[in-house]
């Protein structure tokens, strides 16, 4: 058994990378040694893992198996050297963080300097993502997401709760009147966020005991929060926004509040998912701990926004 530990390894690198040049360059060692070491593999395993090309490598039914398999060993062995690390409450190594990208882009980026200089041995490695992401196959540690569709499998730890604003520009309100109720954005151009699995076109708000659920429709959906908010800041229509997208707009007036006594109810948590462990490693602790504390509760951005939610009723 010992003996496949390395090989196995190697495959798992070969089958993250999606080749066998790029997970040579990765381990430091030559393509000749990663190749003959998966196809010792095979032989010793009795069963073809990859499927080869001249251009491309696919995983067969059984890679796929040992594929997920060998991550799980290669994060166990990962969890086994940070435990003897954290012997001396170090935070330290390499450490693969995937975020939502608008949000990563806005808050969490601006941030990471003073993450690192509090832990000078670590490596960051980060990917801004507008995908729906497996954690494991792309080898992160750790990912902060607003999806709704989380990986399965996975511990997912709320951080924070998104406020929504209702907006739209001076300009729009201008030509084509302000509103008083939900029900009349069905008479209005709504721009909608469509996703690869997410549509937001159903509306949720709620005042004192009237809620209500509007199904919104207009010229223009996409698939990017940033790019609705510059619409609507063009005067293309009215959205249905997160807050930490609008700070500027809204003190500087290109974007105005709509509905502001009515709370707007779309439920969509900041989590930070992981593969389950028995031990949190320390470094990803730190860099939870890191965000959790510099967001704030309430987020800092929504400090901002006070006089708008005590409107709300």
């Amino acid at each position: 058994m010992l003996e496949l530990l390395e090989p196995i390894a190697i495959f798992t690198h070969v089958a993250r990378a999606g080749s066998f040049s790029a997970a040579a360059r990765r381990l430091g060692i030559s393509k000749s040694k990663v190749s003959t070491q998966v196809a010792d593999l095979e032989h010793k395993l009795g069963v073809q893992l990859i499927q080869r090309t001249t251009r491309s490598l696919s995983l067969t039914e059984a890679g796929n198996l040992l594929y997920l398999q060998g991550e799980e060993l290669l994060r166990d062995a990962e969890q086994a050297v940070a435990s003897v690390h954290n012997l001396n409450d170090a935070t330290r190594g390499v450490l693969k963080v995937g975020i939502s990208q608008s949000f990563g882009t806005m808050h969490i980026i601006p941030a990471l300097p003073d993450f690192m200089a509090r832990h000078p041995e670590l490596e960051l490695q980060v990917s801004l993502l507008d995908h729906k992401v497996d954690v494991v196959s792309e080898g992160l540690d750790l990912l902060l997401t607003m999806s709704e569709q989380l990986p399965l499998g996975m511990v997912a730890r709320p951080l924070m709760k998104c406020q929504f604003l209702l907006v739209a520009s001076p300009g729009y309100i201008a030509q084509h009147g302000n509103i008083s109720r939900p029900e009349q954005l069905v008479e209005h151009n709504c721009l909608v966020y469509q996703g690869e699995w997410h549509e937001h076109s159903m509306w949720q708000f709620k005042k004192g005991e009237d809620y209500c659920e509007i199904g919104v429709s207009g010229n223009f959906r996409v698939d990017n929060a940033p790019a609705l908010k510059s619409a609507a800041v063009s005067g293309l229509g009215i959205v249905y926004l997160a807050s930490y997208l609008m700070e500027d707009e809204i003190a500087q007036g290109t974007l105005v509040p709509l509905l502001p006594d009515w709370q707007l109810t779309h439920n969509l948590p900041l989590q930070a998912v992981y593969p389950r462990r028995k031990h949190l490693a320390p470094k990803v602790s730190a860099f939870i701990d890191f965000i959790k504390t510099h967001i704030g509760s309430p987020p800092y951005w929504d400090a901002k926004f006070d006089h708008l939610y005590k409107l709300r009723k």
